[in-house]
């Protein structure tokens, strides 16, 4: 059975002044949004926001924060719906929105939980990592200590970031740089994982790809990501990595599969 779609009633009246007849319509290329759980109406880190056109082509995606925040713009102005994805929820799709070439608008969508058992969503992380590392021609097995898995990742008692659990976990030429590692003035990096001897003295130009649930993210995404929802974990090298996400795996890759958070 299809879930139903849910947005807050605030929804509607943050897109009123989008959709309301008047004199002029109010541009908003530049949609600021906030995601929230619809039952504890706490604010959902993680999730995954694209920006989908009426026909179901995507234009844009962003990930939010942990206090749920997310940033979206279309290319160019058309009308648009916000669909946001996360383990552990139904999807949610906002209303059809007109956005014009410049403005900024707001939006509140309201993610409902799934009603799924713990143990059939390990199953399902699990099946979806194996089938995007069969995809590059690997399996866990032939990773080796590059794949880290839930046991792995349980056995670290505290986890500030992802970047904790690849520090205890990974091989001991990787090399975790945070923003407050950075040179002063520095531009920022989020979080830099290293899978190369550093050639500057921050790390610049080494930083892997990370990936997450199979969507690219920044390393500023990274440090959003809760390190007590990651499944799993596999590390490629930059001949793996560039396999299959051509010159952006260039400097190898991390992908990370995340469940819902206890």
């Amino acid at each position: 059975m299809t879930p139903r779609v849910v947005t807050r009633h605030v929804l509607g009246l943050c897109l009123f002044a989008l959709v309301a007849p008047g004199p002029a319509p109010v541009a908003a290329q530049t949609i600021l949004g906030r995601v929230l759980d619809q039952d504890s109406e706490r604010p959902i880190g993680g999730v995954i926001v694209s920006l989908v056109e009426a026909d179901g082509s995507e234009r844009a995606r962003a990930l939010a924060d942990s206090l749920g925040r997310f940033q979206i713009g279309p290319p160019e102005a058309g009308e648009y719906l916000v669909v946001a994805e996360r383990f552990g929820y139904f999807e949610t799709r906002s209303p059809l929105i007109a956005l014009g070439m410049e403005g900024e608008a707001s939006l509140e969508l309201m993610m409902i939980p799934e009603p799924i058992g713990l143990e059939g969503l390990e199953v399902s992380v699990e099946e979806r990592a194996s089938q995007e590392l069969q995809q590059l021609g690997l399996t866990p097995s032939r990773l080796g200590n590059r794949w880290i898995d839930k046991t792995r990742i349980e056995e670290i008692p505290v986890k500030i970031d992802m970047g904790a659990i690849l520090e205890r976990t990974a091989q001991a030429s990787l090399r975790v740089i945070r923003p407050e590692n950075l040179t002063l003035g520095s531009d920022p990096i989020g979080l830099c994982i290293s899978l190369q001897r550093a050639r500057t003295g921050d790390g610049r130009g080494t930083c892997s790809l990370i990936v997450l649930n199979g969507v690219p993210i920044s390393g500023e995404g990274a440090l959003d990501i809760d390190p007590n929802a990651i499944e799993s974990i596999a590390i490629l090298e930059p001949i793996e990595a560039s396999t299959f996400y051509g010159t952006a795996g260039g400097s190898g890759a991390v992908l990370v599969w995340t469940r819902r958070a206890p």
